[in-house]
């Protein structure tokens, strides 16, 4: 899979620094509304801005006039920087600021007290990092295979303190994917980003809202190789300060054990794109991938199934 265009860099330290001291000063609330007219600016006078929330907004909204493109696109950043907003009062304010709803929480304690290893598929979604930092109760490690990014601060790497997190690189020894199966094998979590490649990683088509588009097969991949089971976490913003969680489980049962590993990895992956797409359908703002990810080249491998094109 070739690697993606960087996502557009809006924003300065002194801007950033500006939304820091609002929100040390006076809470998140004036944060808020500066953010407005900032949004403004990049959507209505920044044409890359509005070319990098296209590609999304175009197949979520079909047929939508000059009008409704340029609204939603303001909603989409707008939803983004109150994310980073939020996520920043964390590490400004205290973490406890967040209210964090969490419906399976006690699922994932009894699968956590089975003690073996969790392949953790987050997704470009709301405040992902808040989902891995949510993960401080599990009694392991989390290895997140993640490329550092120019915008890695702002986008809150810095604030997974709450969990014993370890960042692996895909630009290490074979893609880092020894490291993870290691971790896998020794009972600890995984996490691999299901809507990211890097480099030359395997990947597969799957439609996803009406076009095909290549997800990474990495972390079926890992699942099957170390017999572990997956945990998609989906977030939203619902409110200020406010974050809901779901994590979807999918076992690794004596059904899928006996499939082919090819077949068995492209039937992971629907499960994985369906779940994204039926969330997006709720939060259709939420997902923050600003780059046409339906471009990218796959291998060979293809997804059927009822998401597919």
């Amino acid at each position: 899979m070739s690697a993606p265009q960087p996502s557009p860099r809006y924003g300065r330290r002194a801007g950033h620094r500006i939304f820091q001291w609002l929100i040390r000063r006076f809470g998140v609330g004036p944060a808020y509304a500066v953010l407005v007219p900032v949004i403004a600016y990049y959507v209505f006078l920044r044409p890359s801005a509005r070319r990098a929330a296209r590609p999304y907004l175009a197949r979520r909204f079909p047929g939508s006039g000059r009008r409704d493109r340029l609204r939603r696109t303001f909603r989409h950043y707008y939803q983004f920087g109150l994310c980073l907003i939020d996520q920043a009062a964390a590490g400004i304010l205290g973490p406890e600021r967040l209210r964090i709803d969490f419906p399976d929480d006690a699922e994932m304690r009894r699968l956590d007290g089975e003690g073996r290893g969790m392949v953790f598929i987050p997704s470009h979604i709301g405040v992902w990092q808040r989902a891995i930092s949510a993960l401080g109760f599990l009694r392991r490690a989390v290895f997140l295979h993640l490329r550092r990014e120019a915008a890695s601060e702002s986008m809150g790497l810095t604030e997974l303190e709450d969990a014993d997190v370890r960042i692996v690189s895909p630009d290490g020894f074979l893609g880092g994917v020894p490291e993870l199966s290691s971790a896998l094998s020794h009972g600890n979590m995984v996490a691999v980003m299901g809507d990211r490649g890097y480099g030359s990683a395997a990947c597969a088509r799957a439609g996803f809202l009406g076009s095909p588009a290549p997800f990474p097969l990495l972390p079926y991949h890992l699942a099957l190789t170390t017999d572990s089971d997956i945990v998609i976490f989906l977030t939203a913003r619902t409110g200020r300060l406010r974050f809901r969680l779901r994590a979807h489980i999918l076992r690794m049962n004596p059904e899928r054990r006996s499939l082919e590993k090819s077949e068995a990895r492209l039937d992971l992956l629907r499960r994985y794109v369906g779940l994204l797409e039926d969330h997006l359908r709720e939060y259709p703002f939420a997902w923050f991938n600003f780059f046409d990810f339906w471009a990218g080249e796959p291998k060979p491998a293809e997804a059927g199934g009822r998401h597919a094109v």
